[in-house]
């Protein structure tokens, strides 16, 4: 609500003469917290004096959140306790505690295998905290969405298909925090997945069979032919020794 904004009618709530309001200096302590409303003597209204805001009023993550204060009339001094519920609106968005999650995984790791996944928070409560995940396109991963005993959301990043490293070494994915806000808010965080290598490659000549012609009267050391292999893997996995069997046919 904005600054000036009507709350309540003390005078008619409370049952006091509104003349009384200004005879019996009648004002305002708001217990644990800063001046958010006013009275108007004049009105016996109760209004907003500065913009409030509920998260900073109430820390805990709760449905319920109240504004204690009491309303203090003299001669003689009569106290009014009064609490004022307030309401949560639509004001934040979901937020990643981390904009950028890295996960490394094993190219032969099987499908159906989960992998944790830093979850996202929203200062607002009930309907309008978060309600679900969303994982961008991809044909290797989908996500498990879980609900907490206390309605809390959590996500896992579920392995949906075979990788391989050389055909996809990096998978790059957006998640995506909406809550059930009237209009959602959402909030992204980036899934870098870095593919890790195995040995599943074995090393490849560039022709099965190399025919080469020598002269038997060719000088030890001359050089005869170059060869040379490639292998897909990478690391020590793609490190190459060279050995040969000689025979004549």
């Amino acid at each position: 609500m904005e600054e000036g904004s009507f709350v309540a009618n003390l005078a008619t709530d409370l049952g006091l003469d509104i003349r009384s309001l200004v005879q019996r200096r009648a004002k305002l302590d708001v217990i644990h917290s800063k001046n958010y409303l006013d009275i108007n003597k004049e009105t016996g209204e109760l209004i907003i004096r500065e913009k409030i805001d509920r998260e900073s009023i109430c820390m805990t993550k709760t449905t319920s959140c109240f504004l204690k204060m009491d309303v203090i009339l003299e001669s003689p001094i009569r106290i009014f306790n009064i609490e004022l519920e307030i309401m949560d609106i639509n004001d934040n968005a979901p937020v990643f505690r981390r904009k950028t999650m890295h996960l490394d995984i094993l190219e032969a790791t099987p499908p159906g295998e989960r992998f944790s996944l830093t979850n996202a928070v929203d200062a607002d409560v009930g309907a309008n905290s978060i309600k679900t995940y969303y994982l961008s396109e991809s044909k290797y991963f989908n996500i498990d969405i879980q609900t907490g005993s206390d309605g809390s959301k959590y996500v896992d990043l579920v392995l949906n298909g075979n990788l391989d490293r050389e055909e996809h070494g990096v998978h790059n994915l957006i998640l995506t925090a909406v809550d059930g806000g009237v209009p959602p808010r959402s909030g992204t965080a980036s899934i870098i997945i870095n593919v890790l290598d195995i040995n599943d490659n074995a090393p490849l000549f560039s022709q099965p069979v190399f025919a080469v012609n020598v002269s038997e009267n060719s000088a030890a050391g001359t050089v005869v032919m170059t060869l040379n292999a490639s292998d897909l893997d990478e690391g020590t996995n793609a490190q190459l020794v060279y050995s040969y069997t000689l025979y004549t046919s």
